[in-house]
């Protein structure tokens, strides 16, 4: 998607945006290795990315929209372990079944929206726990996909 050239304390870092910048969880590739930013929103100001769970630092900034707009229906109660669809659109595959043992950045299923395949990565290792999506079914924006226990 998008490649920035970020300078810290005199290093430079090449960053690539892999995933939509508005997520709240983001893959980025710095310097040729994949990571996953969690972006938190900061009250009065612009959202930042955070740092990632490992030691490379990346200090890409990460724009995400104010407001949300409502999913097209109802969202069932998610919990702190759920995977939530980054975008609406059709579940293409489900690569992961309940029960499986999941490693953090591990494609869990790919949704196709506007004739693009999206690989949805598991964000943190576990265990998957009910999955609420089969292939060939609708997802809106924020629909919980699976639990990761």
């Amino acid at each position: 998607m998008k490649q920035f050239q970020i300078k810290i304390n005199d290093t430079s870092y090449e960053v690539e945006i892999l995933d939509d910048p508005r997520l709240e969880e983001v893959q980025v590739r710095v310097n040729g290795e994949e990571f996953t930013v969690k972006t938190d929103l900061v009250a009065g100001q612009a959202p930042v990315a955070a740092a990632p769970a490992s030691s490379a630092p990346v200090a890409a900034p990460v724009a995400r929209p104010a407001a949300v707009s409502a999913p097209a229906q109802p969202v069932a109660a998610a919990g702190p372990g759920t995977v939530k669809s980054p975008l609406p659109g059709v579940v293409n595959s489900v690569k992961v079944s309940a029960g499986d043992t999941v490693k953090a950045n591990q494609e869990i299923c790919v949704i196709e929206a506007m004739k693009a395949m999206n690989v949805i990565r598991a964000p943190q290792a576990g265990k998957i726990g009910k999955v609420y999506i089969s292939e060939g079914s609708q997802v809106a924006y924020g629909a919980p996909l699976m639990d990761i226990e």
